[in-house]
């Protein structure tokens, strides 16, 4: 249908099954431009967090080219490449988003104590982090596999079939994630900023800090499981179709979360420049964040 346009044919009969608002999109667009435009001045700017901050910056990247292709399938629903590229990619990029988090969890434990589970804090990142690659890794397998496949397939389709189990596995990975960090902040009492034996200042930040990581980690939990439940109808289904469903369930959630651990960044929110004991009793702090007098050429990751 090359000849076709939203004037002269039924949008319906599109890659999207609808013509993308170009409004809402455009907004997105923004959003994520803005995001990885702040990722990049924090980069250059503090040379610290620099995988907390560039996974973010990679993260919004993609969504920026997903959502670019979104507007230009406003204008042309029936360009197949677009629909693709906005279908793997927007699909995709939020792993980055959970690595970013995942380098959280490991700082955490070192001030507030190690938890429950007495896991060492640098295992954190060590263990999800890999978990957050293979599941990009199975997505982007699924999304290159339905390159090839023709969009009016009924039901799943060998590459839906792969994307749903990466996103599955995502789903799980977080939802451990989700478990081990609260085994940390539980017998830590972070909530309580008037039982911290950190400085007032530093207690409340850490709270507020632990509270927005627990947001964008439901906020990506809730959308994963979301997009197993559109895929698992075949990339016909009426779910994939549904934009409304699509920007409630998938854009609002993600760019939120986004926007959550962007401007919530640890490099303002944790910086802690004197050593203070665990806040849980029997174990001795350590800095998140290293002063000003830190070796150059050494930054926090």
């Amino acid at each position: 249908m090359d000849s076709c346009t939203p004037a002269t044919c039924d949008v319906a009969t599109s890659w999207y099954g609808y013509q993308p608002n170009l409004g809402i999109n455009i907004f997105f667009a923004i959003i994520y431009s803005l995001a990885a435009l702040w990722c990049f001045i924090l980069a250059v700017w503090k040379r610290t967090w620099l995988i907390y901050t560039i996974t973010i910056l990679v993260g919004a990247l993609l969504e920026l080219v997903g959502y670019a292709a979104r507007i230009k399938g406003h204008y042309d629903p029936w360009l197949g490449t677009g629909w693709i590229i906005q279908y793997a990619i927007i699909t995709l990029a939020p792993v980055f988003m959970t690595a970013a988090v995942y380098v959280c969890i490991g700082r955490i434990a070192e001030i507030v104590g190690h938890g429950v589970f007495n896991i060492n804090p640098k295992l954190y990142s060590r263990v999800f982090i890999p978990n957050d690659v293979l599941a990009l890794i199975v997505q982007a397998a699924g999304g290159a596999i339905s390159v090839s496949e023709p969009v009016t397939t009924e039901g799943v389709t060998p590459g839906a079939a792969v994307v749903i189990a990466g996103l599955v596995y995502q789903v799980v990975s977080l939802t451990v994630f989700f478990v081990l960090f609260t085994a940390v902040l539980w017998p830590a009492n972070v909530f309580n900023v008037k039982a911290s034996r950190l400085p007032p200042r530093q207690a409340k930040s850490l709270r507020n800090f632990i509270i927005c990581i627990i947001t964008a980690v439901l906020l990506i939990i809730g959308r994963s499981a979301f997009r197993v439940a559109e895929l698992s109808q075949g990339v016909r289904g009426g779910l994939v179709h549904d934009e409304l469903l699509f920007i409630i369930f998938d854009s609002f959630p993600v760019a939120i979360a986004t926007i959550i651990i962007t401007v919530v960044h640890p490099v303002f929110m944790l910086r802690f420049k004197t050593e203070h004991k665990h806040m849980s009793a029997g174990s001795q702090g350590v800095e998140l964040m290293p002063p000003a007098s830190t070796e150059a050429g050494k930054p926090v990751q």
